[in-house]
């Protein structure tokens, strides 16, 4: 672990003048000055929670020392980043991806099984990664980005950013279960307290649309896992607002600059560069 260099309390000062030091406000290095997580996301690496991880776990070396505290910064004009021995760069140029996830499909960037991942996916340059994750075998609107700081607002629960489904349950759902999600209730398996949702029935009963905003493991198979229902099929439909309507299992597509604007506002970032 890197610790900042002590000053020495008996250092003198050759002039009788002293010098007044120049403020964080004042200074240019304080501009060039970032947590290293926002650091590592802002290179396409990994996003913030995922760069937490990798700083954790020993993964991470400023100037080849290691560092392992969470809330570190650095200077990303003079000190060298590595992760896993791989010096990184700030990625010159953001890019948004809308990705209609097809099943069998694992939502990160390595996987100890080799299984196929969302990466694999998309045939680009730049390095991008998933804005959250689905299930394996969950289907749908996945966004993927390069951009850490969107990447992380989104992620927040703070920002409470709806993300829409259509459930396939092996039997029919009842109107009392749908009222229970949309006061809100406790989980059977842990006990946690879920946030009321939107939900409601389709057609024959065996199908349901909710929206919700947190993102708890696996939380739609566990919320009707309570009421002992099993979730037969999971499809995302929508994440704060975009679809992926005119996009078969496997395809994606670029966001428009309309796209990547509503994303900003929802989460109350300003859009200072041009896409």
């Amino acid at each position: 672990m890197i610790k900042s260099p002590k000053t020495s309390k008996n250092t003198k000062v050759k002039s009788s003048r002293r010098a007044t030091p120049k403020t964080k406000s004042e200074s240019p290095e304080h501009y060039d000055e970032v947590r290293l997580n926002k650091f590592i996301a802002s290179c396409g690496e990994a996003s913030r929670r995922a760069a937490d991880d990798l700083i954790k776990n020993g993964a991470v070396s400023v100037n080849d020392k290691p560092v392992m505290e969470l809330g570190y910064k650095i200077n990303k004009k003079n000190d060298i980043v590595k992760v896993n021995g791989k010096a990184l760069r700030e990625s010159k140029q953001n890019v948004y991806i809308l990705l209609n996830k097809p099943k069998d499909t694992v939502t990160t960037s390595s996987d100890e099984k080799n299984r196929r991942s969302v990466l694999d996916l998309t045939a680009i340059n730049e390095r991008v990664f998933p804005v959250g994750r689905l299930d394996r075998n969950t289907t749908g609107v996945l966004l993927l980005t390069n951009d850490g700081e969107l990447t992380y607002r989104l992620t927040h629960p703070s920002y409470e950013i709806a993300k829409e489904y259509v459930a396939t349950l092996d039997e029919k759902v009842t109107t009392v279960v749908i009222k229970k999600f949309q006061s809100g209730f406790n989980l059977k398996d842990t006990g946690e307290r879920l946030s009321p949702c939107k939900a409601k029935i389709l057609d024959d009963g065996f199908h349901v649309w909710l929206s919700i905003h947190e993102g708890k493991n696996r939380q739609i198979h566990r919320m009707f896992w309570s009421f002992g229902i099993s979730v037969k099929k999971l499809n995302r439909i929508a994440y704060c607002g975009l679809n992926a309507n005119k996009l078969k299992l496997g395809e994606w597509r670029f966001l428009t600059s309309k796209e990547v604007k509503s994303l900003y506002k929802s989460v109350s970032l300003k859009l200072n560069f041009t896409h």
